[in-house]
């Protein structure tokens, strides 16, 4: 059988393309993988993907180059994970072949498209914002592709004593570039506060060496290995939000989740507040008011942990805040061992209370039912 599979950022590239590439060729089946343009894109996509050992690799290119190239490809199935589904619906309707599409949000378009996604919580999200099932697929809860990614990841990391603080600075250059100076300002404030404090930074395969020495410099040991290995040795995080707070919850890790408004300017956005967002303090405005309409449509929480409990399990903070104000939270946090042994056991609850009721993978769960559709099995 052949499967195009369709991605675009770090996140879903590497935590769900990734694993259901490697199960679809466990299976034998031919895949090519088409890295769509991204605005939250590393530039790194293609490096790491290429290590994937599918049978084609397209992209990433512009949106008219993308959607003109696709009328070559030839396939029994398309599964779209990660980004717009205007491509994913293109390349199906050229090709005749059945959508699939997983997601953790609505995405417009979903009313056409089979959809997979990792909670029936999110399940549920999904249907009430699409209004209603197209076609009678409906929406399928299958854990969590994220997990799996983590499965996939081997090696040991040793991190001995106490007060190990991780540090997860993103795939994105632009967004490094200005957590650097902040992060080595945090440190330094909280080497005052907690004299035995240990900080590792922990790089993504989209990150380069070349980055490495500067960070070195700063005092804050980057290390690229296994996610899973390197935080389920932490005992607290400072992170973004994102993806990644799905794979601190599946390892245990308490972190604090930070969005300070000084990030905005290079934090990307969709629609029409990103493609404003170049327009002098209109596109700071319009950015601060999508990210709060994100707030009040998730509950008030910007990590999924939280949104997913609906209830404060990861530490957060945003606004007009300053390296201090982040270095006085971890503090407090980290030196707590009750708090992080609560948060601990919290998040690792919420990781395996949806897996109880399946007796597979969302990975395998994902590859069945492309194979039931397409007739692979």
């Amino acid at each position: 059988m052949r499967v195009s599979i369709l991605s675009n950022g770090p996140g879903e590239l590497w935590d769900w393309a990734r694993p259901v590439i490697a199960e679809l060729r466990r299976r034998e089946h031919s895949v090519s993988l088409w890295l769509l343009p991204c605005q939250f894109a590393s530039g790194h996509e293609r490096r790491v993907a290429s290590e994937f050992g599918v049978d084609k690799l397209d992209g990433p290119d512009s949106a008219s180059a993308t959607w003109r190239a696709m009328k070559w490809e030839k396939t029994d199935c398309v599964a779209q994970l990660g980004g717009d589904l205007m491509f994913g619906r293109h390349l199906a309707k050229i090709t005749h072949a059945p959508l699939f599409c997983y997601a953790y949000g609505y995405k417009k378009g979903m009313k056409h498209v089979r959809v997979f996604t990792a909670t029936n919580s999110m399940a549920s999200d999904i249907s009430a914002r699409a209004g209603y099932m197209a076609r009678g697929y409906g929406i399928r809860a299958i854990g969590d592709l994220t997990k799996d990614s983590l499965s996939m990841e081997y090696g040991t990391f040793a991190w001995e004593g106490k007060n190990r603080l991780l540090l997860l600075p993103g795939s994105r250059f632009a967004i490094r570039n200005a957590a650097l100076p902040w992060m080595s300002e945090i440190v330094r404030y909280l080497r005052r506060l907690v004299p035995s404090l240990q900080v590792k930074s922990l790089f993504s395969p989209f990150v380069p060496e070349s980055e490495f020495a500067v960070w070195r410099d700063a005092g804050l040991s980057p290390v690229r290995l296994s996610a899973g290995s390197v935080m389920k040795c932490a005992d607290y995080a400072l992170t973004q939000p994102g993806t990644n707070t799905l794979e601190m919850m599946h390892c245990g890790l308490p972190a604090l989740v930070a969005a300070p408004y000084d990030f905005l300017k290079v934090i990307p956005v969709s629609g029409v507040a990103g493609i404003l967002s170049g327009v002098p303090f209109l596109g700071s405005y319009l950015k601060t008011r999508s990210l709060r309409r994100g707030l009040k449509r998730n509950g008030g929480f910007m990590s999924w942990p939280n949104r997913l409990a609906g209830e404060s399990v990861m530490d957060e903070i945003m606004g007009n805040i300053t390296p201090e104000d982040i270095a006085k939270e971890i503090a407090k946090s980290i030196q707590n061992s009750e708090k992080l042994k609560t948060a601990r056991e919290k998040l690792l609850s919420i990781s395996k209370e949806e897996d109880e009721i399946r007796e597979k993978s969302a990975t395998a769960l994902f590859c069945d039912a492309i194979e039931s559709v397409c007739g692979g099995a």
